[in-house]
């Protein structure tokens, strides 16, 4: 799908991002981008060993300190990538995104928000986010602490189901302070229905909504 959607044109056009690197986790849907800018990793073994958290191991090896995350089946324009960005800038030391949830005692969806947040946060959704390169290793330098207990025991879904929020409480962590970010207004949308490919690509890295866990730790 993201061959033929408007994302990667969108990121290889953007002046500040000179390394693009896609993750293939599906042996169904592999395939080659060829461009300068792209490095195309096999990450289907890894895939099967850690399931979503391989977003976080692999981003430990790219060029940049700063990296964006973005599913494969989001769409948005330069100016979006712009203003993100250049909120990020403003204070590096969190994760900032367009879509945030916070947890919730009363009409929640799994223990959170099933809408976005304004502005502060709890938790940013990789569905797009930028964050620190070197705040990656932390996601498993903590994984530890929930691996056996809510990932195997209650985990719902694909392995490391609701790693995005796991990594924006351990940044919470890391940074000393709760200053996540979600940037609510920002234009991004979903790619075409007619561009998605649920039959092989049911098992790529992007799944969708379904079960996010609730992960509660006292440091």
């Amino acid at each position: 799908m993201i061959k033929e959607s408007s994302l990667m044109s969108t990121l290889l056009s953007h002046p500040s991002i000179d390394e693009v690197v896609l993750l293939h986790s599906n042996p169904h849907t592999k395939f080659e981008y060829v461009h300068d800018k792209v490095v195309n990793v096999d990450a289907i073994q890894e895939n099967d060993e850690m399931g979503l958290s391989i977003r976080f191991y692999f981003c430990q090896m790219v060029k940049n300190p700063w990296v964006i995350h973005v599913d494969d089946d989001m769409e948005f324009d330069v100016e979006t990538l712009n203003k993100m960005i250049i909120e990020f800038s403003k204070n590096p030391k969190r994760i900032v995104g367009r879509f945030g949830r916070d947890l919730s005692s009363k009409m929640t969806y799994n223990g959170y928000w099933s809408t976005s947040t304004h502005e502060k946060t709890e938790v940013v959704l990789t569905k797009l986010l930028i964050m620190e390169r070197e705040i990656c290793a932390s996601f498993f330098e903590y994984a530890h602490l929930v691996w056996e207990d809510v990932v195997l025991d209650e985990g719902e879904g694909p392995l490391w189901n609701g790693e995005d929020i796991f990594m924006s409480l351990v940044a919470n962590h890391v940074y000393g302070r709760e200053n996540n970010y979600a940037m609510d207004w920002l234009d991004v949308r979903d790619a075409p229905e007619y561009l998605k490919d649920y039959t092989d690509g049911k098992l790529d890295i992007s799944g969708g909504f379904q079960g996010l866990n609730v992960f509660k730790w006292q440091w």
